[in-house]
């Protein structure tokens, strides 16, 4: 697969444009994101979460997206320029996203992980997926959390009752993630990612009622 150039030279301007006039997106902690390969591990509330959250990212960016989207010849030419690839979510295996996204972060490449797999209908944090550890595990690269708020209410945010937001975590070191791996495989790598996303999103949570 290619990402297409023109992706960042004519769409995520647009995208970054009207996340920020439009839904007034505010991004936290982004120059906490490193060079070379990374993964990046965050909430899932919204279809609309890989656009907005690679609007908010200082790179290039890859991410999964549902097989149906791929289904003709042209959709799945566009979705690939956009750097997304294929998962199936009615498989119990998905092999071939996985080694794609393997690859992806072998050669430096940035990919966005949802690692609940799924998304969230009311905003609640569900278990991980052992993914996302499987992935890190396998790359020996780090994990980058974020936490995602308002972009399950556009209107909202359009009616300036809230507003887009993202919010980094501390970078997850590859060591500290192997430890994690050996006491309990990728299941406990993934949970460990999660809990640091729910770390981003609690303290979030107790900025919000401090400004109230």
């Amino acid at each position: 697969m290619k990402r297409s150039v023109l992706v960042d030279i004519i769409l995520r301007p647009v995208i970054i444009t009207i996340s920020v006039v439009f839904f007034r997106m505010k991004v936290v902690n982004r120059k906490n994101f490193p060079k070379g390969g990374v993964i990046l591990a965050g909430n899932h509330i919204s279809n609309w979460d890989p656009p907005f959250i690679a609007a908010a990212v200082p790179r290039a960016v890859h991410f999964m997206a549902k097989s149906s989207l791929f289904k003709t010849r042209f959709l799945s030419w566009f979705m690939q320029k956009l750097g997304a690839f294929p998962i199936n979510r009615r498989s119990a295996v998905n092999s071939g996203a996985l080694n794609t996204a393997i690859d992806l972060v072998n050669s430096g490449e940035v990919v966005i992980i949802f690692p609940e797999g799924t998304r969230s209908k009311d905003g609640k944090l569900l278990p991980a997926k052992p993914g996302v550890g499987y992935i890190a595990h396998a790359t020996g690269a780090p994990v980058m959390p974020f936490f995602m708020e308002g972009m399950d209410d556009p209107l909202g945010a359009l009616l300036f009752k809230s507003r887009f937001k993202v919010t980094f975590g501390q970078l997850i070191p590859a060591g500290e993630l192997e430890e994690h791996h050996k006491q309990g495989g990728p299941g406990r790598s993934a949970g460990y990612i999660l809990e640091k996303v729910r770390e981003i999103k609690d303290r979030n949570e107790q900025e919000n009622r401090k400004d109230r």
